[in-house]
């Protein structure tokens, strides 16, 4: 610590300790008077407000949570989801309405509230959702294995309220076997439209483009064999068409949130509320699923230009040709982040160019699909790059590929099979 400057030629001596006097007893009053004394409410700590009072019994047409059955469910749209309150951390009551026939449901009732959240440190008091059958019945499509998922998409449209505290969320659940889809031990992914007095938990960490839109990911901390990766749209919406559910269940993988050989067995989309959230409804609600691996030819943003196998006096060599159609020119995209073609994958060997050789799960034979298109390598963290005269035909004529920096130009964007 300095010391201060002694008096000297343009500093002013101290003064005597007195003159302070008069400003200290003006501290003292206003102390006097601003700190309360003990036992006055002011010093209470501040708490929650009041909650509202529980529901009354259900109304014809609604169902309800209760202290006896906080789970209830309705099949709709023919069996083919149901519909449920899921007041799982809270006591005060939630009721919906849904029509058997339709996808849409709303919140027609909620007493949620701060004051009565049975553990606030767990998060929201319900989540009332519509869900693909759970169980293996023989009406849902699931479980499908994330290795041998070819496609997953969803159509959501929502009716959201001013004011409450919650979330319009996506929730995807991944069992470690197939007969199995506990929501304690299965990895969860959550894709958030949009939150209303609340944020995802976890660390922020990146972000994931998909469908032209781009979402932030939280990664929660990995505590036991449940996972919780959330992934929040940069731009708050009530609705989405055709979401790609596979590339945040690819994205997850990759990030070590869902297992690899893990299967994808519920997908949810509903209304975290920690308080209010009456008027939030359901509109219209679709799930589609396929399963076997994406399989196709790689497409090249420079025209006719396709990823191709043929490179002349090289097997292993992996070139760009005229697209043709071939086997050749026919690649798998693993969930893991795979590439691969007739039992090899794609790999980086850091030698400036990539190869074809035996699959492993090692990050050299992991991919990623930028938002700029490029098929970025996640060990070397290089771009696959078209050579710069372009394809000369197909077959012989192909020409090898190159590892580059990552750069936003056509030469590096290619388009992955769906």
């Amino acid at each position: 610590m300095a010391r201060p400057f002694p008096p000297g030629p343009g500093r002013p001596r101290p003064r005597a300790w007195w003159w302070l006097a008069p400003a200290a007893l003006l501290v003292l009053c206003l102390c006097a008077v601003l700190i309360p004394r003990e036992g006055s409410p002011s010093t209470a700590a501040v708490a929650p407000p009041p909650a509202p009072p529980p529901l009354s019994s259900a109304e014809p047409g609604e169902l309800c949570s209760t202290a006896q059955n906080r789970y209830p469910s309705q099949p709709v749209d023919s069996g083919r989801y149901i519909i449920n309150p899921n007041e799982w951390n809270a006591t005060g009551g939630l009721c919906i309405r849904g029509g058997s026939d339709s996808t849409a449901f709303a919140v027609t009732r909620s007493a949620i509230a701060r004051g009565n959240l049975t553990d606030p440190a767990r998060g929201p008091g319900a989540y009332p959702h519509i869900s693909t059958p759970v169980g293996g019945d023989g009406v849902s499509p699931l479980p499908v294995a994330v290795d041998n998922l070819r496609y997953a998409t969803s159509s959501w449209r929502t009716t959201q309220v001013d004011g409450g505290i919650w979330n319009a969320s996506y929730d995807l659940w991944y069992s470690t076997t197939r007969g199995s889809c506990s929501f304690t031990e299965s990895a969860e992914v959550m894709i958030w439209l949009r939150g209303s007095g609340t944020s995802p938990f976890g660390r922020q960490s990146g972000e994931l483009r998909t469908g032209g839109q781009s979402y932030r990911v939280y990664e929660a901390p990995k505590k036991s064999s449940h996972t919780l990766i959330t992934y929040e749209s940069a731009s708050a919406t009530n609705a989405v068409t055709d979401l790609d559910l596979r590339a945040f269940t690819r994205d997850a993988v990759q990030r070590g949130y869902v297992p690899a050989g893990s299967y994808l067995c519920a997908v949810q989309a509903g209304f975290e509320i920690w308080e209010g959230g009456a008027g939030l409804s359901t509109d219209a609600f679709s799930f589609d699923v396929a399963a076997g691996r994406p399989s196709g030819a790689i497409t090249s943003a420079v025209p006719g230009s396709c990823l191709d196998s043929r490179v002349a006096g090289d097997p292993a060599a992996v070139g760009a040709a005229t697209c043709d159609g071939s086997a050749a020119q026919t690649w798998t995209m693993g969930e893991d982040g795979s590439v691969g073609q007739a039992a090899r994958c794609l790999e980086d060997p850091d030698i400036g160019f990539p190869v074809l050789t035996g699959c492993t799960r090692r990050p050299d034979q992991r991919w990623r699909t930028t938002g700029a298109g490029q098929l970025r390598n996640e060990g070397t963290g290089q771009c696959v790059e078209n050579p710069p005269v372009g394809p000369t035909g197909t077959g012989a004529g192909s020409q090898q590929v190159r590892m580059r920096l990552c750069a936003a130009r056509p030469a590096q964007e290619w388009h992955a099979p769906v």
